[in-house]
């Protein structure tokens, strides 16, 4: 049954806006003093955005402000701990100030699965840019790699900022808890769920796909970056792939158009290059919730 509906019988207070969907999680070059605003910033419960106090102007007088920092004291109380945060960067200081961000939490409570950690992940931002959301992620201690759940798979809770409160935040994180052995249980489905070449590679294209659109044309993403990532289940083939989507490193072919002065399209060639990361932290977020529904699609278990 879907979270949303669950959260619904917890409370008829909350408020919930429809889940998004469409395309991210991590980096950021502090070098530079040139703001990027699809770049993002390593941040933490005590770092802006998460301790701005003040409403930024143009938000509607309902829309309730409550600073990030205090809502992670409220899911540590639900028994979850802060253990990274990226925020996007803005162009200027108090878009930075207000950007959406993403927080990660760990529960010392929770068992491991196989070397993956299962994360409470929250998304917010106090520009009107996003909806307050809270759902599962799983953290890959092999690679240091965070994957998001798509709700669709298991659950999260999605929020609006009116009339936003810290009751609904902790009845939020609580359910994440008593949810958390449905995230085991997918994993354990999705190692015990063996996936032949062509579905593999049929897999791998389509998350390719997700993140290069229509201009993809070749690269491989499958190709083992450690010992323990040989197997042919889907759960080791997804985080394959997974990784290599997002941290790229691996020569791509990509479509690109020729255009004349007039902006008309004249050619279509191809371009092989290297991959590189993604590093948006609203875009991080999004894409690892789509390659997980695509992957999910594969679960025949």
């Amino acid at each position: 049954m879907p979270l949303l509906r669950d959260f619904h019988a917890f409370s008829k207070d909350l408020t919930f806006a429809p889940q998004a969907s469409a395309g991210c999680l991590l980096g950021g070059d502090h070098r530079t003093t040139k703001i990027n605003m699809y770049s993002t910033n390593t941040i933490t419960p005590d770092s802006a955005p998460c301790t701005t106090l003040t409403q930024i102007e143009g938000l509607s007088s309902r829309y309730s402000h409550i600073p990030t920092s205090t809502i992670v004291n409220t899911i540590r109380e639900a028994g979850w701990e802060f253990a990274s945060g990226t925020a996007r960067a803005g162009r200027t200081p108090e878009r930075v100030a207000h950007a959406a961000h993403v927080l990660r939490f760990s529960n010392p409570n929770l068992p491991q699965v196989g070397g993956n950690r299962i994360e409470a992940v929250l998304l917010n931002s106090h520009d009107g840019s996003t909806s307050f959301e809270l759902g599962f992620g799983i953290y890959r201690l092999a690679c240091a790699n965070g994957l998001v759940v798509r709700t669709a798979t298991v659950g999260s809770v999605r929020l609006i900022h009116s009339g936003l409160n810290l009751e609904s935040v902790f009845i939020a994180a609580r359910s994440l808890v008593d949810r958390a052995p449905e995230v085991t249980a997918t994993i354990e489905r999705w190692s015990n769920t063996m996936v032949g070449h062509d579905h593999s590679l049929e897999l791998s294209s389509r998350m390719a796909k997700a993140r290069w659109g229509d201009r993809f044309v070749e690269a491989d993403l499958l190709s083992p970056r450690r010992h323990e990532d040989t197997r042919n289940d889907l759960w080791t083939i997804f985080n394959r792939a997974q990784e290599s989507v997002m941290r790229g490193g691996m020569p791509v072919t990509l479509r690109r158009n020729r255009c004349n002065e007039a902006g008309e399209v004249t050619d279509i060639f191809e371009t092989t290059r290297k991959a590189t990361a993604i590093r948006g932290a609203l875009k991080q977020m999004r894409l690892n919730q789509d390659l997980f529904a695509i992957a999910s699609e594969y679960a025949w278990n």
